[in-house]
């Protein structure tokens, strides 16, 4: 299922922040290699609760670095539902 939600993630920051595909894997740094700040943030977290329909806690929220950490964290709340 990894592969989907990561094209889903991807497809989502492209749009969302006028991004190339092939600037977004796994292991990009939201902050640091895709420069996103708080509020870019909280958009794309608006957007994935909207796509996926549930609500990310604040904790899940702050432990979010990475391409890979929405990804997982979709996972494990994916396979809840």
């Amino acid at each position: 299922m990894s592969s989907e939600v990561f094209e889903k993630v991807q497809e989502i920051i492209v749009e969302q922040f006028e991004k190339e595909p092939s600037e977004i894997s796994m292991d990009k740094s939201l902050v640091e290699d895709l420069g996103l700040d708080s509020l870019d943030m909280f958009d794309l977290i608006c957007a994935l609760e909207k796509e996926y329909g549930f609500h990310f806690e604040r904790e899940m929220g702050s432990s979010i670095e990475t391409v890979g950490d929405i990804v997982g964290q979709l996972e494990r709340n994916i396979n809840k539902a």
